[in-house]
Formats: C-alpha cells, structure tokens, sequence
C-alpha cells in the first residue's frame, strides 16, 4: 500500500494536480464566500443548491439533482475500479432569518454563521472537480461528486437515506467519503440517535380558578425530572438531553399545551434501544402521575374540582403526543477495513500525523450501516467555532490541505497507467 501511495505522489499528472489546486485558493476563497451568504437551514438548501449546481455546470460538468436537492456529477473512469461517492453537506444550522456578514475581525480570520461547517468543504468540492479535470488525472473507478442536503439536525440525514435509499445507488457505490471534519483526522464510527418531540396537551384553564386541571406543563416537568435521573452506560457510551422546551400561555393559566425536543445518542444498538424504552415508560409514568394525582386528591379539594353543570376538573386529562423526527443509525466497521486502512496510508503519505476520531454523527452514518464502507475527512485551511454565530474559517493552505484528499481517492479508485485501485468492488 505504500508502494502504491509512492507511485500516485510520484506521477507528474498528481503533481500537477496538486500545483493547480494550491494555485486555486483565490477562486476557492471567492466562492466559498459566496456559497457561506446564502441561507441554508436544514431542509431549505434549495437555493444553494441551484447556486452550487451552476457552479458545478459552469466548470463543465453535467449535473443529476435528485428530489431532495441532492446535486452531484459523475467522472466516469476506465471501468476497472469501484465506484466512490464523495460529498460535503449544503445545509447548516442557521435559521434562514439568521444574519449573515463576512467580517474579518482578526487579519485573516473571517467569521460568519456557516463559513466553516461545512460551506468552507462545499467550496472545496468545486477545487478537486477543477484539479481533477485540468490535471488530466484518468481514474480506474468512477467517481461520483457533490453536494448533499439535510446533514445537520433535525434535517435527519436525509440526504443520505434518499441517496442510498435507491437501489442502484446502493448497489453501485462501493465507498463513500464525507467532507465534514477536522484536518488531520479520520472518521469511520458514527453514533447512533433517536430525536423526539414530545407534546403534553389539556384543557388549559385559570390557575386559582381552575386548580385542580391536571396541568400538561407539570407533566412535562414530571418527565423532565425522571429521564434526567437515568443512568446510561457509560460503555459504549450512550447520553440524553432535553434540548428545547416551549408551551404556556401566561403566568396565571394552566397551560393548554407544551412541548420538548429530546435527543439520545448511543454508540451501541442495543444501549440507544434500551434507553429508547426507558424514555417511553417515563412519559407514561409522568402523564398517569400528573392526571392520577389530582384524582387522588379530590376529596382535598372538592370545592374547586367542580362547578354547576360540569364533571370534576380532575377528570380532564393531560395528553401525550409522542413524534419521532430523528433517527440515525448506528454505524460500525472496522479499523482495520480496506477504506480505513487506505485511508491512513494516504495521509501519512501526504506527511500527515493521522488519528482516527472516536464515533460521531453525520453523513457517513447511512452508508455504514448499510453496508457501504465510509469514511470522514476534513479538508484544507482552517476554522472553528462551528454552530455558533462566532464560527470562523481561515482561508490559508486550502488546496495544500485538500491534496490528502485527491491522493487518497486516487488510492481507492486507482490511476490509469499508474496504479490498481485499493478499494475493493462489492461482490
């Protein structure tokens, strides 16, 4: 394997490749600030979708949009290789409402909500399409090459799960790659994740003049207090939060109707389904605890419990509406797997202390654990900040930082004339 990385370094079609890519840094910058001003919340990338489109167009290549807003491009290789798809997501975090400016607030230190995660990578999707085609490199496999939708919250993966949820896209990639992460680092462990949200629905009343209505808030609170005394496994690790809460109608009302986001997470199948069923029975338990106790109690208070003409208040009951919008697989393979172990070799060829990172969560999480071999890489220049509103990018040594990347799809797919590819075809 190092032999093979020696000869892709040495092939002056590689160098040159590498030559255009670091020389491209300028257009690479102009159009990752363009790309970074164009609001793309989860599931509503259509608009830098078209943009990226035109621009992959606009190089020359012809484009296949999917009906999520996938977009992405094929460079067919000589057919004696597998098949590699590689993408960096379109969407970010930010609400479209979110202001967005490009300032340099330190001397070449750009901040703006999105700059980095994961628009500083999509603008460097468009680099290595460039140096692919002006370099002349011939591949032995196809490679296929975009942009992808619906990475990050509650976006779901959606991207993804329509891509590969095809069956001939499935059947014919043989490797993936993300374009999401640090730079020195290599991700092939994806953690798994069940989101809800959670509804506690009543009557709603006053709150001196109708207590005693079992109140949808209290339940919630009931809910709350429970899950946040469990106690998940600490190996493989397996965690929970409550992430947003909302309801109410004023200080003296008895709500009418609240609501949670909840988020749980678990490198285990086994551990995520097992805290998954432990959530449900404590959202039981805190709904008949929230009705029953007011029952309990109606001989306490049974000069407000009833009123002329009505059943008592107590038998009004708070509701629970339980909605899944998120769920991740978890993802498993091997370190030492083909795509892993080419990997590192690439990197290490290219000069770079590689580490492999602990599970995450994104894109490489559906191929995975459908079979696919993936991987997740970062690319060039540098950035941090990520999903907050002080997210910063640093456009220095782009092309020089995305080289690792060309060298190891050249490992995978094999160059014509210069080597076999080191990724295997399915079957």
């Amino acid at each position: 394997m190092k032999e093979t990385y020696k000869k892709i370094l040495a092939d002056l079609k590689v160098q040159k490749a590498k030559e255009l890519m670091i020389a491209d840094d300028p257009k690479t910058w102009e159009q990752l600030q363009e790309l970074t001003l164009i609001p793309a919340f989860s599931r509503f990338e259509e608009k830098r979708a078209d943009r990226f489109q035109e621009m992959v167009e606009a190089e020359g290549f012809k484009t296949e949009r999917d009906e999520v807003n996938n977009v992405y491009t094929t460079i067919k290789g000589t057919g004696d290789g597998p098949t590699v798809f590689i993408t960096a997501h379109l969407d970010t975090v930010f609400p479209l409402d979110t202001p967005l400016a490009i300032v340099e607030k330190e001397p070449g230190k750009f901040y703006c909500p999105g700059i980095g995660d994961d628009t500083s990578n999509l603008a460097q999707i468009l680099t290595l399409l460039r140096a692919i085609r002006d370099s002349g490199l011939k591949f032995k496999g196809d490679l296929i090459i975009g942009g992808n939708v619906g990475e990050e919250g509650l976006g779901d993966l959606y991207g993804m799960k329509a891509f590969f949820g095809k069956k001939e896209n499935l059947d014919r990639v043989d490797g993936y790659i993300t374009v999401d992460g640090g730079p020195s680092a290599i991700g092939y462990l994806g953690t798994g994740s069940y989101r809800y949200k959670v509804t506690f629905r009543g009557p709603g009343g006053h709150s001196q003049g109708n207590f005693g209505m079992p109140n949808p808030i209290h339940a919630m609170g009931r809910a709350i207090a429970k899950f946040a005394d469990m106690m998940p496994p600490t190996e493989p690790q397996t965690t929970f939060s409550v992430g947003v809460v909302n309801g109410g109608t004023s200080v003296n009302s008895i709500a009418i109707e609240c609501s949670m986001l909840v988020d749980m997470r678990s490198n285990g199948k086994a551990e995520l389904d097992a805290e998954d069923a432990q959530f449900h029975q404590i959202l039981k338990e805190a709904v008949e605890e929230e009705n029953g106790r007011w029952v309990r109690d109606r001989a306490r208070y049974s000069d407000v419990f009833t009123r002329p003409g009505q059943a008592p208040w107590c038998d009004r009951k708070v509701e629970l509406i339980v909605e899944k919008v998120g769920d991740r697989p978890v993802a498993r393979q091997n370190a030492d797997d083909p795509i892993v172990v080419a990997g590192i070799e690439a990197y290490k060829a290219c000069g770079i202390d590689v580490k492999l990172s602990g599970p995450g969560s994104g894109d490489f999480n559906v191929p995975i654990a459908m079979g696919v071999p993936s991987v997740g890489v970062g690319g060039g220049g540098n950035g941090g900040g990520a999903h907050s509103k002080d997210e910063w990018f640093s456009p220095v040594d782009i092309g020089a930082g995305l080289f690792k990347i060309l060298v190891m799809l050249c490992g995978y797919l094999g160059v014509d004339g210069v080597s076999e590819p080191l990724l295997p075809k399915k079957g």
